[in-house]
């Protein structure tokens, strides 16, 4: 049922400085500036590029709060759209998960369903593009148990037939799976991965370690032509960039993107060697 990944959302302290530090490496902007009464917080939302970004900072006690003091500054919800976003929650509380809903959109708070906040919104347009970053593609999450962990999320999200794939890197330890909302070449790239670490000296295994082994929303990556600029944008503003052996990929690290791990990379290099029905087993890591 999910279509698209549309949008993250982080929980820090002070909104204001967050935006001002993301717009200055990617050029987005601040196209909404609310008070979240559910959260309990200000929120801001960037557009960037195609996606949303929003940035929850806590107004008293609440969800948010809860985040921030428990020392978890960052990733708090991954957005996913769909054409019938109430159908998706419906399912999510038949499983006994608490939803908010707020107007056409519907919010599950990371402590309600295994660290992992949830916000599912309406099917958008993505065309036009603001600043660097082109679209998400790709939200993880870090689970304690991977054939669990996609099975009960594939059941949640109503994705139990979507193409998943499975894989394992010896580089950063760990077992993991992709669901790839449209398994197709040339096709957006939406999709959702796990990670569950056998390594747990490398930097998944120790995020979890941190979670006491419940697992919630590890990174993203997205993709952009502009990847060389942001590079240079970041490492000429204070470091944080670490690029991957085949140089299609990079890392910034979180201290720069306000809690957000955050990988980037190039539309043709995912779709290149995506897996499809036709060839289940390209992937390749």
């Amino acid at each position: 049922m999910l279509q698209q990944t549309d949008r993250l959302a982080l929980a820090v302290p002070n909104a204001d400085q967050a935006a001002s530090g993301l717009n200055a490496i990617f050029d987005s902007v601040v196209v909404a500036d609310t008070v979240d009464t559910d959260a309990n917080a200000r929120r801001i939302t960037l557009q960037w590029g195609c996606d949303q970004l929003e940035l929850f900072e806590p107004k008293g006690p609440g969800p948010v709060a809860d985040f921030v003091e428990n020392g978890k500054i960052g990733l708090f919800a991954g957005g996913f759209a769909l054409d019938d976003p109430a159908s998706v929650a419906a399912r999510i509380e038949q499983a006994g998960i608490r939803v908010t809903q707020q107007g056409d959109r519907f919010v599950v708070y990371p402590q309600d369903l295994r660290g992992t906040g949830v916000i599912l919104s309406p099917t958008a347009k993505r065309e036009e593009r603001v600043g660097l970053m082109d679209k998400i593609w790709q939200i993880t999450y870090t689970v304690p148990d991977l054939d669990e962990s996609v099975a009960f999320y594939s059941n949640l999200f109503g994705v139990e037939n979507d193409l998943t794939n499975l894989y394992t890197s010896e580089v950063w330890g760990y077992h993991a799976a992709i669901t790839w909302f449209e398994a197709k070449k040339g096709a957006p790239l939406d999709s959702l991965e796990y990670l569950d670490p056998y390594q747990h000296e490398k930097a998944a295994g120790r995020f979890l370690a941190k979670t006491n082994g419940i697992g919630g929303i590890y990174m993203s990556t997205a993709h952009t032509p502009d990847l060389p600029d942001i590079k240079a944008r970041v490492e000429a503003t204070g470091g944080g960039w670490e690029g991957a052996p085949k140089g299609s990929l990079g890392f910034i690290h979180p201290r720069r993107t306000f809690g957000l791990l955050l990988g980037i990379t190039y539309f043709d290099s995912i779709d290149g060697r995506r897996p499809t029905p036709e060839e289940p087993d390209a992937w390749d890591h």
